[in-house]
């Protein structure tokens, strides 16, 4: 051994023996909630062809995918940032997008980043439901998330609720171009009004559209804001009463599930990965710098015969659920 030194990159991690042996029960618990739900496990490889890792048209994973060139094959290949692609894929090779499906996995990632903070080897853990998607397999996902959370000991969980497409139809009609659209993205979710507000001016874009952000930024909250949404957006004529009657029979129906389970609504939080489009889910735990789990609806693909394949699920880190333990039992 030429170096005795132990030197570990930045966002790198190793388990010695006690920490091992912990994370190991945590993965076989949460394969008993898997179980339980009646989720089907599967096991992609970390690395695989880009066609199976880049097949949800996501710039956020585009960006974070680690590519080389397999020497043999002289294929470009890639070290996966998302598992979610590759369960598409299995999906489609399964049902070839006929009926319901439900899959389970977990697994290595590695995602780069430039906040020394970041881990860039997460163990990705989550769910996936494939067909009919409706209000009760988001509640069920939810649950299911809300359980793999548990194992961590944490008493209090909050479940942010929001839906994306309400805000994408917005902007949509401003005709913005997609570096532009990015920006305002960026803004309405640092909830920066005065920049959203030059932004508008610089544009030359609808005062109406404009007013209308604003009134959504400034309401989020409990269940009770639903309301209040609700009649902003009748004020302004924005058709969407279905889906804020939707997201307040999730958020109420959860609510009930589990007393340390807090619901809260923001239609302007949209830091989910951009191949989701419809209802988004965001689950927070005290005394952690960021979100412990994230999930929402998405197209997974299209079939041959120009059929939506719809799907809904969620994803987490398993290894921030072993920190919280940790952090628990001090």
């Amino acid at each position: 051994m030429k170096n005795k030194n132990f030197c570990i990159p930045n966002g790198i991690e190793y388990y010695m023996p006690k920490e091992a042996l912990e994370f190991e029960r945590l993965k076989v618990n949460a394969l008993k909630i898997f179980k339980k739900y009646k989720y089907d496990y599967v096991l992609p490889p970390i690395f695989d062809n880009l066609d199976n890792l880049l097949n949800l048209k996501s710039s956020d994973i585009d960006n974070e995918t680690i590519t080389f060139l397999d020497k043999l094959s002289g294929s470009e290949i890639g070290i996966r940032a998302d598992i979610t692609p590759q369960i598409a894929k299995i999906d489609f090779q399964i049902t070839h997008g006929k009926g319901n499906a439900r899959f389970a996995y977990m697994g290595d990632i590695i995602r780069l980043s430039s906040n020394l903070f970041d881990r860039k080897n997460p163990y990705q853990i989550g769910a996936e439901h494939f067909g009919n998607v409706s209000k009760s397999t988001d509640i069920e996902i939810i649950k299911l998330m809300i359980e793999i959370i548990s194992l961590s000991g944490e008493k209090k969980i909050i479940i942010e609720l929001g839906n994306l497409s309400i805000i994408n139809n917005i902007l949509t009609t401003l005709a913005l171009n997609d570096k532009n659209k990015s920006m305002l993205i960026d803004l309405i979710n640092l909830k920066s009004i005065t920049e959203i507000k030059s932004f508008f001016k610089f544009h030359n874009l609808q005062k109406t559209k404009l007013n209308l952000i604003i009134d959504l930024i400034n309401v989020s909250g409990d269940i009770m804001v639903l309301k209040e949404i609700k009649n902003i957006l009748k004020k302004y004529k924005v058709n969407a009463e279905a889906k804020i009657n939707e997201l307040n029979y999730i958020a109420q129906s959860i609510s009930k599930y589990k007393e340390l389970v807090g619901i809260q609504v923001d239609l302007c939080e949209l830091h989910s990965f951009n191949y989701q489009s419809d209802i988004v889910y965001t689950a927070y735990v005290p005394n952690f710098r960021k979100e412990i789990a994230r999930g929402g609806r998405y197209i997974a693909y299209t079939t041959e015969k120009n059929i939506s394949r719809y799907a809904t699920g969620f994803s987490l880190d398993l290894k921030d659920i072993l920190y919280m333990s940790k952090i628990g039992k001090k």
